[in-house]
């Protein structure tokens, strides 16, 4: 059932029970709101360990590395954005992610603090796996700096992905724990 008529149809009964009050009432106020939905796309992440909407990617062996490797670009672990349901006129996907930056536009920051263990001067970076090289802005909402998905990976409900670990800061990164959270936000036509 269309959830639009359902949601009028609930409305328009509820106007027809009041009406017959208003009559006996000397004042009576009714406010009245609707959240009215396109249908919506339902996006699900493929890889690591989760439920689809919330996912835990490790990277290394067993989530540990050594920091030559993180120098090296070395770390890395593929998974992929996948489209459950969308509608059939999708035309447009577009994929900002956002957390909190580190000093480098295009990585994320890590969460633990030094204080806390965690290792500094290194972030997470997430680019098209054929793509590594050209890493998605932190935040952005400039189609050159965010995913915007081809006509090609609309059509297959899918876009792999490249989660790295990189240096913040050239030579500077240190041992330590690291975790951070990257939210996608989808927009589409």
């Amino acid at each position: 059932m269309n959830p639009l008529t359902n949601t009028l149809r609930c409305a328009f009964t509820l106007i027809a029970l009041l009406s017959g009050y208003a009559a006996a009432a000397e004042n009576l106020d009714v406010t009245f709101s609707a959240n009215i939905r396109e249908t919506t796309c339902d996006i699900k992440i493929d890889g690591g360990t989760g439920d689809g909407a919330n996912n835990t990617i490790l990277l290394g062996t067993d989530g540990k590395t050594r920091v030559d490797y993180i120098a090296g670009g070395n770390i890395q672990s593929p998974f992929k954005l996948v489209i459950t349901e969308c509608p059939s006129s999708l035309s447009t996907l577009k994929t900002s992610i956002s957390g909190t930056a580190s000093t480098m536009s295009t990585a994320l920051d890590n969460s633990i603090t030094k204080a806390a263990g965690g290792a500094e001067n290194v972030g997470l970076s997430i680019a098209r796996t054929s793509a590594t090289g050209s890493p998605f802005e932190i935040n952005s909402n400039d189609d050159s700096k965010r995913l915007v998905w081809t006509p090609e990976e609309i059509l297959n409900k899918q876009v792999d992905l490249t989660a790295f670990l990189v240096e913040t800061l050239s030579g500077g990164a240190t041992t330590g724990e690291f975790k951070t959270l990257a939210i996608f936000n989808f927009t589409y036509e």
